[in-house]
């Protein structure tokens, strides 16, 4: 189980950090060649703000996956630290079945992320849990 929860954990971070960093650097790349989205089409102060928002969110990310890896142990053995990571993680899967939901299916790939993110919180919690003292 640990072993497992570990696998996942390290996938997890290092996909946040990965694709939270090149997000900010390949935006204007990105949006249109994943997401179809026409970035030429939109006037100036559109696309500006559309690129701004997405670079930020893309830092969170980014931020995220390296509060996951510099808080590794205390993920596995401190409750707050546990909490932080499970708050953030909850938050993300939250936010992708609420948007299935609201918005209409996603391509699958982003289903499978959902299905894997939860899986990793499910697998971390369980390893915390069997490691901290009763």
């Amino acid at each position: 189980m640990q072993s497992l929860a570990r696998i996942f954990f390290w996938g997890y971070a290092l996909m946040l950090v990965g694709i939270g960093a090149s997000g900010m650097l390949v935006a204007g790349w990105e949006l249109p060649t994943v997401f179809a989205v026409d970035l030429p089409a939109m006037g100036e102060p559109q696309r500006a703000t559309l690129l701004n928002q997405y670079r930020f969110l893309k830092a969170l990310e980014l931020a995220f996956g390296l509060f996951c890896l510099a808080y590794r142990r205390d993920i596995f053995g401190q409750p707050r630290a546990l909490c932080v990571f499970l708050a953030g993680l909850s938050a993300g899967v939250a936010a992708r079945a609420g948007s299935w939901l609201a918005d209409g299916m996603p391509r699958p790939i982003y289903l499978v992320f959902m299905a894997l993110e939860l899986a990793t919180g499910v697998l971390v919690w369980l390893a915390a849990r069997r490691r901290s003292p009763a």
